[in-house]
This record gives C-alpha cells, sequence and structure tokens, in this order.
C-alpha cells in the first residue's frame, strides 16, 4: 500500500504558537549573532585602526558595516522562515488533534489522524488513533 502524501495547505495553522516560537527563536538566533559579530566586528576594526588611518578607514569601517547589516537582515528572514516549518511540525499536529477531539466531543463521526513524515507527535496520533477505533467499535455495536 503506497503511502499518500499529505501537503501542507497552511502555513500558520496555531498562529499564536508560531509567532511565539518563530519570537523565541529569534531573539536567541539574533543575540548570539550579536554578541559573535560584535565580538568580531570590534576586533577587526581594533586591528584596521592600528594599519590604516583617515579616509581610507571610514571606507573600509562603511564596506564593512554595511556588509553586516544586510547578511543580519538575510539571516534574520531566513530564520523567521525556517522557524515556520519547525513550528508547523508541532502545530500542525496540534490542529488535527484539536479538531478531532472536538468531534469526538461533539459525537461526530472523526477520521484517522495521518500525519506527515516530518511531523512530531506520532505517538499521541496513535493514541487518538486507537480512541477512534475503538469508538467506531462501539458504534458498530450499538453502544452509546
Amino acid at each position: 500500500m503506497e503511502r499518500q502524501k499529505i501537503v501542507r495547505r497552511k502555513f500558520m495553522v496555531q498562529r499564536g504558537f508560531q509567532l511565539r516560537f518563530m519570537a523565541v527563536i529569534l531573539i536567541a538566533m539574533v543575540l548570539i549573532a550579536l554578541v559573535t559579530g560584535l565580538s568580531i566586528y570590534s576586533a577587526v576594526m581594533q586591528t584596521l585602526v592600528n594599519q590604516f588611518h583617515g579616509e581610507s578607514l571610514a571606507l573600509i569601517k562603511y564596506a564593512i558595516t554595511a556588509k553586516l547589516f544586510v547578511r543580519s537582515l538575510l539571516l534574520i528572514f531566513a530564520i523567521a522562515v525556517i522557524s515556520v516549518f519547525i513550528s508547523h511540525r508541532i502545530a500542525g499536529p496540534i490542529y488535527k488533534f484539536e479538531r478531532i477531539i472536538a468531534a469526538l466531543a461533539a459525537g461526530e463521526k472523526a477520521e484517522e489522524i495521518k500525519l506527515r513524515r516530518r511531523d512530531e507527535f506520532y505517538e499521541l496520533a496513535r493514541a487518538i488513533n486507537n480512541l477512534i477505533k475503538r469508538e467506531k467499535n462501539l458504534r458498530g455495536r450499538g453502544v452509546q
């Protein structure tokens, strides 16, 4: 039996969680980058000050600062995008669990949970699927 590929339709299924997740990741990465970058920058600038003077020093300082700024912005954007995809591996299954549990609580028929290959919470999905199977068996025997 061939496994059906599950395609992501929405990137922000648990918007609040995913934005908080992204913020934590971004803040951590920016702090690490700032500390590292400023350490390297100050060491390089100190060396340049000792080697160059006047206009050439200003040009070198401007070039380094501009490149660092642009690359930092690109890095922040890349981290934000990556964090959305990583958080989706958590938020996507939680979204599905909430929908299925709400359907079961309302007495509606629930389909088994199918997770994507890289999603988290396979054990919880398996437990909920067992619950769904049990509920279907009970309904099939007429037990309410």
